[in-house]
């Protein structure tokens, strides 16, 4: 997991000081990656970082779809 987190949202860069943000910054990730494996973009299967490629294309067409989910 914690590999998929530093590709698809660069965790590793993260310079969060606040311990409680930082927390919470990774509750937020680690939720966020799961919708992530749950959706399915296209009929091929797609890498994590392809994914969140695809979705920044038009965020709101799959905003609806992950919250209708």
């Amino acid at each position: 997991m914690h590999w998929h987190l530093d590709v698809t949202f660069r965790e590793d860069a993260n310079t969060t000081l606040d311990k409680m943000s930082a927390q919470n910054l990774n509750i937020i990730r680690k939720w966020s990656l799961s919708i992530l494996k749950l959706m399915e973009l296209t009929k091929k299967k797609l890498s994590m970082k392809k994914k969140s490629f695809v979705i920044s294309l038009s965020p709101i067409k799959y905003l609806e779809e992950v919250l209708d989910f």
